[in-house]
């Protein structure tokens, strides 16, 4: 079945008979467009003609998490069809990527502390009052690689040159500005061409380095000269 391409402009009354989640499977053939975000633009344009006002995206949000907060009962029933059989975007795969984020958080502590390493997690940064931190601050810089370090940044997820590029504009150089150098773990791997910024001060893992060299290496080091 071939159909034009999608346009907001389509009156609302021809997902009355099919549902969104089978008009995305056809559109994904000519589009590549994920069910959720299907969803997020049939529920907008059907909040459009209902409120006869523009939604706000915390309300769209806020209604794909909670379809039950959507009027219309079938609707709500195809949105929640759409975000559950979504593997890429939407509020189920967003709570996952969460989930797995913060595993790895705890993981990233979890070693530091064994390595009895004093340090500073984003909970406690942002009580003190810091609004863009990274994961981790460590109160004692270290030594990974030859390069001082100060901070680490934890991303379970693939380092590919898309993300790394946003990760390096929003994130990792304020960090830099703010902290000095610091090292960030791709827990799922990196491009090794992306590893390209250690003599500026950030360096790419892809687990948690075990020959840091601390203040006290160094120290035990001397006294045995």
């Amino acid at each position: 079945m071939q159909l034009p391409l999608f346009s907001s402009s389509w009156p609302m009354s021809i997902f009355s008979v099919p549902d969104i989640l089978e008009i995305s499977r056809l559109l994904d053939e000519n589009m590549d467009l994920a069910p959720s975000l299907m969803a997020r633009i049939v529920l907008e344009k059907f909040l459009q003609e209902h409120d006869q006002v523009t939604p706000s995206k915390a309300v769209i949000n806020g209604m794909l998490r909670d379809p039950s907060q959507i009027p219309d009962r079938v609707l709500a029933n195809q949105v929640y069809q759409c975000t559950v059989n979504d593997c890429c975007y939407g509020p189920l795969v967003d709570c996952i990527k969460h989930a797995i984020g913060q595993e790895h958080e705890i993981l990233l502590r979890e070693k530091l502390q064994r390595k009895k390493l004093s340090f500073l997690d984003e909970d406690q940064l942002r009580a003190k009052g810091y609004d863009k931190t990274p994961d981790i601050i460590l109160e004692v810089p270290v030594a990974i690689d030859g390069h001082v370090i100060h901070w680490i940044e934890s991303k379970a997820s693939f380092g590919d040159e898309y993300s790394h590029q946003c990760y390096l504009q929003d994130q990792f150089w304020s960090y830099w500005n703010r902290f000095g150098p610091g090292l960030v773990i791709y827990w799922c791997g990196f491009i090794e061409e992306l590893d390209c910024h250690r003599g500026r001060g950030i360096l790419l893992k892809d687990c948690f380095p075990e020959d840091i060299i601390t203040l006290h290496c160094i120290m035990d080091s001397e006294k045995k000269r």
